[in-house]
């Protein structure tokens, strides 16, 4: 359950309170896949700067923090694909993170700070990102008055994204299993 009458960070609880002035709504969502081809989880431990752990880190973080993974309390990373069966606010963000798995950059529910730098400029990025969508294909229809409107049809709009921004790093990963 999720309290959506609470600025961010949100609060997420398993159960409904009993007696509360919020308005807890439910939250659902299906993990369908964990991992990639080869792992299931990639260690991020810093403790050896030669090691493919420690690059990993460095890439996913800030390169400039000697130990970034070990300052936020992580030590491995796992690339997961959800469904969302409900919409609340911050769902995936909080739901994650309360299972204690905070996603990568995400510093308001403990992810980190992920600072991208190129070009003399600084951006923040967070490992989130829409994969697959998929919605009906509008229609125009004309109602009894004449009136012409738009209405979902039969047909529907797929969209599918083969790889995120950090997909490069973890196949690198994998290539020193």
């Amino acid at each position: 359950y999720v309290d959506v009458k609470t600025p961010a960070p949100k609060k997420f609880v398993r159960n409904k309170p009993k007696s509360s002035h919020h308005e807890w709504q439910q939250c659902h969502m299906r993990i369908t896949r964990v991992g990639g081809s080869k792992f299931r989880a990639a260690c991020v431990s810093s403790k050896y700067s030669d090691s493919n752990d420690f690059t990993l880190a460095h890439r996913l973080w800030n390169p400039n923090v000697e130990h970034p993974a070990e300052e936020i309390g992580v030590s491995y990373v796992m690339q997961v694909e959800v469904e969302l069966l409900t919409a609340r606010p911050h769902q995936l963000r909080g739901q994650l993170a309360a299972l204690g798995c905070p996603i990568v950059g995400d510093y308001l529910y403990g992810g980190g700070v992920c600072e991208m730098k190129m070009n003399r400029h600084t951006w923040m990025r967070m490992a989130a990102q829409v994969c697959d969508v998929e919605f009906a294909l509008p229609k125009w229809e004309e109602t009894e008055e004449g009136k012409k409107i738009l209405v979902p049809s039969e047909a529907k709009c797929v969209f599918h994204l083969a790889s995120a921004w950090w997909t490069e790093y973890l196949v690198d990963y994998e290539r020193y299993l």
